[in-house]
């Protein structure tokens, strides 16, 4: 076990080369044994922390870090101390909280564990059922669930999500974080990344935000995922990576009074094939491709008006939508990766938008022009979609027209009835802003 001690005690000391972390992760991987005494030794290691450096420990901004002999002083410390010393510390110590609920974002709690913001939560099960809220781990971990979600809170070090979606933000403090979930774990080192359990809990997907992660199956196979990259866990294993399309920083060139905002103001409305509109909500702009009957299908539109905008002037324009859960549906009914086409109609459409649009009233999508297209993971719900092209542009140059009627479709099927329907918020949305158009000029 001398390899195995000395990448721990590297580890602790942050002496670690990358390709050392990779090892030291397959090692923890292929033994419980080892996992419990790494584990063991972070919590020491923090214990003793409290113990003989407390102004650190207390700080939220560290300018001086303790000498490097101090550090590895606290990791020969906690190898010697993960038997007899735990038995002590544990003897004369009450339990420490080891993570506190920092945030509720309209929240509903069901927990024995304290649901207050500011609490210090001990080890225990959370669900949260309604809402957002964010638990902040004493390693630093931070980890935003959406409702519903339910969370067990095991170590500084360990959290295991049972079901839902949640974002996990590792700061270098808590590299190696993990988190587990009923298809297998994941290993941070120091990032950030989303995840999403399907509701009969069979299937994880991961996202890597920022950074590097690893997950695990339960079989035993493990695969190290970096910047955009996705997977599936499943029990059975780990399907092949894909990647997540990021959105490039473009960057301003323009001042605000060389930039002009147009929005709906109104004229925004969905449309379902069957025409059952008690599926429909105005607050949403509500898209989904039928894999059955196509009766369920939607598609949605949203006029633009200006008639003093001088085209020929316009250098870039930008087509904002905001992606918001809508709650119907299930996401592990779709492919990982829905595409999505939005096309365009200039001039005056004959649409009548004051009352509700059944499928057949609008002009057929033969007389729209695609002007572009995005792609969302299946478990993204929640988003910025910024469409941004020459095709846009130069359309909407070309025609010069006083208003633009705009239609989003989804291309991708669901694999079976009932998936989820992507939203996107109308101008009369509570929270989110509506569609605009932004021209700079």
């Amino acid at each position: 076990m001398k390899r195995e001690e000395d990448l721990i005690s590297g580890y602790l000391s942050k002496n670690l080369t990358e390709k050392e972390v990779k090892e030291l992760d397959e090692k923890l991987n292929g033994s419980q044994e080892l996992r419990g005494q790494f584990y063991d030794q972070v919590n020491v290691v923090t214990s003793l922390e409290e113990e003989f450096f407390p102004n650190l420990v207390d700080e939220k901004v560290i300018t001086i870090q303790p000498p490097q002999s101090k550090i590895k002083l606290l990791a020969f410390a906690a190898s010697f101390f993960v038997g007899v010393g735990l038995l002590i510390y544990s003897a004369t110590k009450s339990p420490r909280p080891i993570a506190t609920l920092v945030s509720n974002e309209n929240a509903a709690w069901e927990s024995a564990l304290p649901t207050t913001v500011g609490s210090e939560l001990h080890p225990g099960l959370m669900s949260l059922k309604a809402g957002v809220a964010t638990i902040r781990f004493l390693s630093g971990a931070k980890v935003t669930l959406e409702a519903p979600a339910e969370i067990e809170l095991n170590n500084e070090m360990e959290g295991e999500l049972k079901g839902g979606n949640a974002i996990i933000q590792v700061p270098e403090s808590a590299q190696g974080f993990v988190l587990v979930t009923p298809s297998g774990y994941a290993v941070d080192h120091g990032t950030s990344f989303g995840v999403s359990i399907s509701e009969d809990q069979s299937i994880t997907d991961f996202t890597v935000l920022d950074g590097e992660i690893s997950v695990h199956s339960q079989n035993g196979d493990s695969l190290f995922l970096h910047e955009n990259e996705s997977v599936s866990l499943r029990q059975t294993g780990i399907s092949k990576k894909s990647i997540t399309e990021a959105e490039k920083v473009v960057p301003q060139e323009y001042n605000q009074k060389n930039i002009i905002r147009i929005q709906s103001k109104g004229k925004s409305q969905s449309i379902i094939r069957s025409d059952n509109f008690e599926y429909l909500d105005r607050n949403f702009l509500m898209v989904k491709l039928d894999a059955d009957t196509k009766a369920y299908s939607r598609r949605s539109l949203f006029n633009i008006r200006n008639s003093e905008i001088n085209w020929p002037q316009v250098k870039k324009v930008k087509l904002r939508l905001n992606l918001v859960p809508c709650g119907l549906g299930n996401r592990v009914y779709l492919p990982k990766i829905n595409n999505f086409k939005v096309y365009a109609l200039a001039g005056f459409s004959g649409i009548e938008w004051q009352g509700q649009l059944s499928w057949n009233s609008i002009p057929p999508l033969t007389s729209f022009h695609p002007v572009g297209d995005f792609k969302i993971p299946r478990s993204q719900e929640r988003g910025s979609i910024t469409i941004e092209n020459p095709k846009l542009l130069n359309f909407l140059k070309k025609n010069n027209a006083d208003e633009y009627t705009f239609l989003i479709i989804r291309e991708t099927p669901e694999d079976r009835g009932g998936g989820l329907v992507h939203a996107f918020a109308s101008d009369s949305h509570p929270e989110a802003s509506g569609p605009s158009l932004e021209l700079y000029f």
